[in-house]
Parts: C-alpha cells; structure tokens; sequence
C-alpha cells in the first residue's frame, strides 16, 4: 500500500448540529468539543468524513502525541497505519466559509517510511505574500508558486520536524508541474477547486 489520499470540504454554518458535535466527540475523545470555534468544529468533520472514506469504518479515532502529531486509534488499537492531516478555513465571503480537509495514510514499514506528510492550501491565499520573506528563498518566492512551495515546506516539516528551519532546512525544487524534490525526496502536488495539496514522499 503505497500513500492514499483523500480530501473533502464542510461548509461552515453558524449553528453547529448536535450529530456533528457527537461525530467529532466520538472521533477525537480528548478534544474538548465545547470549547472549539464553529471553524474548528467544521475542520473535524471534513477530517472524519476524508477517513472514513478511507479506512471504510467508524470504529476509529484520533489522539495526539505531545509533539501535536496525530495517531490513528482502530477498533480500539494504535494502528499501523501514518497518518498525516492538514486542514483549513477558505473565507469565501462575508457570509460564506468552507472548511477543506487532506488526510493521508500510509501502512508503516519501518520508522523512516512512517515519515509522512500532507498540506493543504487555498490558491490566493493572501496570508502566502505576508509570510513569504520570513519562511521561503529568495529562490522559491521569485519562481511565483507560493501555495506549491508552502505546502510543500509544512509538507516536510509535518514528516522530517520539528527542529527544522523553513528557510536554512527546507528548499523546494520543481521538477515538473506535479512533482516537486525536497529533503532529497519527492512530493507530488495535487490540485482540486481551488486548493493545492503537496503529499509525500512519493
């Protein structure tokens, strides 16, 4: 079993319904569901219907080591499988948000390929050209493929960090239009809507 991945989107309602409330309780037992933001609460949900989709079960859920790295729980057990999330908020307007999710697992063969990352990002993003001098190269900015080389960079921290500068640590290199090299490794990009998903090593 190589990488899978899958990646749905929530719409953001004002009222949060008490099934997803008790979804996201059932899924994610040590998160106190009360005290999370109506995006947050939506971020859960995209999360829980990308691993159902992918693990075809409901008897799962998620607990995090201290690190913030999560670990999957099935049928009661730490499982074998790596798993890596990433998800956020697309303002859409005023009125309208969405909350999009990438989740990506991958069955461990031994430590070093439990090294897994995802990150996903919304194109245009504006927050990309107000952090880009602190955490990209000259180099990376310059090429104009900012969500690339972003989620490319929390890609690789999520799977070779913490301890790793964004700048000194984490260069980008394109290879193609769908294949970028980093860390001497390959992450392939994905593009769905109006997201951008970097997933790897490939």
């Amino acid at each position: 079993m190589g990488i899978v991945l899958a990646t749905k989107y929530v719409n953001v309602f004002e009222k949060t319904n008490e099934d997803v409330l008790k979804r996201v309780s059932k899924h994610y037992p040590k998160r106190d569901t009360r005290g999370l933001s109506k995006n947050k609460i939506a971020e859960h949900e995209a999360v829980i219907n990308c691993l159902q989709e992918l693990l075809g079960s409901k008897d799962w859920w998620i607990e995090h080591e201290e690190s913030g790295k999560p670990v999957l729980y099935i049928s009661g057990v730490r499982g074998n499988l790596s798993i890596s999330i990433s998800h956020v908020i697309d303002q859409v307007n005023n009125t309208k948000s969405i909350a999009h999710a990438a989740v990506i697992l991958l069955k461990d063969t031994t430590q070093e390929s439990a090294r897994i990352g995802v990150d996903l990002v919304i194109q245009g993003d504006p927050r990309l050209e107000r952090i880009a001098g602190r955490v990209m190269r000259k180099e990376e900015i310059e090429g104009g493929r900012l969500e690339e080389v972003w989620a490319c960079k929390e890609a690789m921290y999520k799977a070779f960090g913490p301890g790793l500068d964004f700048v000194k640590d984490l260069k980008v290199d394109f290879l193609s239009k769908d294949l970028i090299s980093g860390m001497g490794r390959k992450w392939e990009v994905r593009r769905k809507g109006n997201t951008v998903v970097v997933l790897g090593p490939v």
